[in-house]
């Protein structure tokens, strides 16, 4: 009965917000990988140079992530989340203005990165923490697919939209519609506790279990196997494949838009996976799946090496949908079951950070040997080795609560 109590209808209108708002937030983030290539031309930036931006950028995400999981646990996920869409927007239409390599780490590797960190997963882990119980990882997995769902569809539309009107025109209408359409949705319709007829349940059940500082989280071997398992995370697909995907495309002579619709293609394919290890991780346990899906990812990456045409980089892109954001569900719901319900903002925030961290030496190490070599391949295969260590840290991870929570 107390897991129904947790679990009104309302729920699942949260859930649906939480969705958007990452789509959004992680959508944007996924365009960073359309400006390469203009500001190349434009400027004559270095590779390694704008690398920088996405590098700089994944460490004040990360930053961001540890503040705003904090923050969510004490004032509630509603104003982080809004707070971090309406800076989004801002910063969004603001690239139109870019001019010089310093802008261009300021507004979008520190701005709207600091946004994007806001409005992710551990905000959004704190929210579904206090509306599910039993389903959480589904619950999870489905938010996690906004993360998809946004690469999916803004980044072709935005590769189209910029080789129609240009990259600034571009992004100064997408920081409109941001502002227009998704903020006004997360002030209406998100909120932060269950409503007043499931309140006293969850209530209860939060004040019962005190939050764990950072000595008592950081004591366990568990939270450093999560946290190192999802810096190898950050390396593999933010750093890798979310911000290299499209330049080895072209560097392949792929067209751009043919690239971009084949990264849309595995934000596809990742938003079904994502949304099936919830569900799944539910039943099978939330280490095993983790450590195959890192398994898996290495496998696909040693294909990467292999593809160079249109056909193959499609296929590669469905292979890799299927382990890219899947991680990030059971890593979720292992940051909540292990260290509980009140220390899920805190745990998953430094969890993300190290996510982060390998995001940003992700995308800088891929440019700079890009830079040195001409080519991605040595970077593609430090990958696949970094995602088979990834695996046995997972399946190294207890699933087991490291402290008892107090009764209510």
């Amino acid at each position: 009965m107390g897991d129904r109590e947790r679990e009104p209808g309302y729920a699942w209108v949260v859930v649906g917000v939480l969705f958007l708002a990452q789509a959004v937030a992680l959508g944007v983030r996924g365009t960073i990988g359309l400006l390469v290539t203009p500001w190349e031309n434009e400027f004559g930036w270095g590779r390694a140079a704008v690398s920088v931006t996405a590098s700089l950028g994944f460490v004040v995400y990360g930053v961001a992530q540890v503040i705003s999981g904090r923050w969510a646990d004490r004032i509630g996920p509603r104003v982080i989340f809004a707070a971090s869409i309406a800076l989004l927007g801002v910063g969004t239409a603001a690239v139109s203005t870019i001019v010089t390599l310093w802008q261009a780490y300021v507004i979008f590797g520190i701005l709207m990165m600091f946004a994007i960190g806001g409005a992710s997963s551990p905000t959004s882990a704190v929210a579904v923490a206090r509306w599910f119980t039993a389903r959480r990882g589904l619950a999870l997995g489905v938010v996690s697919a906004g993360s998809a769902a946004g690469q999916f569809v803004l980044v072709p539309v935005m590769a189209a939209l910029i080789g129609m009107v240009g990259w600034r025109s571009a992004f100064l209408w997408l920081g409109a519609a941001i502002l227009v359409v998704a903020l006004p949705t997360i002030l209406f319709l998100l909120r932060d506790d269950p409503d007043a007829r499931t309140t006293k349940s969850a209530g209860e059940g939060l004040r019962g279990e005190p939050p764990m500082t950072l000595a008592e989280i950081t004591r366990h071997s568990s939270f450093w196997y999560l946290a190192l398992s999802f810096f190898v995370c950050g390396v593999t697909t933010s750093g890798l494949i979310d911000t290299h995907f499209i330049p080895y495309a072209l560097d392949h002579h792929v067209a751009a838009v043919t690239a971009a619709t084949a990264f849309g293609v595995l934000s596809l394919v990742n938003m079904i996976f994502t949304t099936l290890s919830g569900a799944v991780s539910d039943r099978l346990g939330y280490t095993r799946l983790l450590g195959w899906i890192y398994a898996g990812r290495a496998v696909t990456l040693v294909y990467l090496l292999f593809a160079g045409d249109p056909t193959s980089l499609f296929i590669f892109a469905v292979a890799f949908g299927i382990v890219d954001f899947s991680t990030v569900a059971p890593t979720t719901a292992l940051s909540t079951v292990i260290f509980g319900r009140r220390s899920a903002g805190a745990v998953f925030g430094l969890v993300a950070f190290s996510h982060q961290i390998g995001s940003a030496v992700g995308s800088y190490s891929g440019g700079l040997l890009h830079d040195l070599t001409g080519s991605y391949a040595s970077f593609i295969l430090a990958g696949a080795a970094l995602s088979g260590a990834a695996a046995f840290m997972s399946w190294a991870i207890s699933e087991s609560p490291v402290r008892e929570v107090a009764p209510a």
